[in-house]
């Protein structure tokens, strides 16, 4: 559950503008965890790791299949 928390705040930093200006004006590690309990996401500092890497592997094949594309001649 706390996995699929971090997954969920990750996707929403990444696509909500505003929700990610309200994540990112909490200065304090306990300002964090309270806008998160808020927003219903309680997760923990290693959850957040493990979405962010899933994230980022996620990017990291997105690249490769781009630069493939481009390669091919196909993008």
């Amino acid at each position: 559950m706390a996995l699929n928390n971090a997954r969920r705040f990750v996707e929403k930093l990444k696509q909500d503008q505003n929700y990610r200006k309200k994540a990112l004006a909490t200065t304090e590690p306990d300002d964090l965890l309270s806008f998160l309990q808020e927003e219903g996401l309680p997760f923990n500092q290693r959850k957040l790791v493990e979405a962010m890497a899933e994230c980022m592997e996620e990017l990291e094949l997105q690249m490769g299949m781009d630069r493939s594309r481009l390669e091919s001649g196909i993008l």
